[in-house]
């Protein structure tokens, strides 16, 4: 069980085109940070960096309890 499923790396590809199309949305469509293609960029690559922390925490928390 201290594995990654097919549904762990589904849901991260997933998230990354989530994280886009939501970064796209709220910068570029509602304006918010700006409205500018950096801002999009770094709320994107956030979006990512923080799921990506959240898969890390979760294999350090299945390495703990088994």
């Amino acid at each position: 069980m201290s594995e990654f499923t097919l549904v762990d790396y589904s849901a991260f590809g997933l998230w990354i085109l989530i994280s886009i199309i939501l970064s796209y949305l709220l910068v570029r469509k509602l304006n918010f940070f700006g409205g500018g293609y950096q801002n999009q960029k770094i709320l994107a690559i956030g979006l990512i960096a923080g799921h990506l922390f959240y898969l890390a925490w979760k294999k350090l928390w299945l390495i703990i309890v088994n």
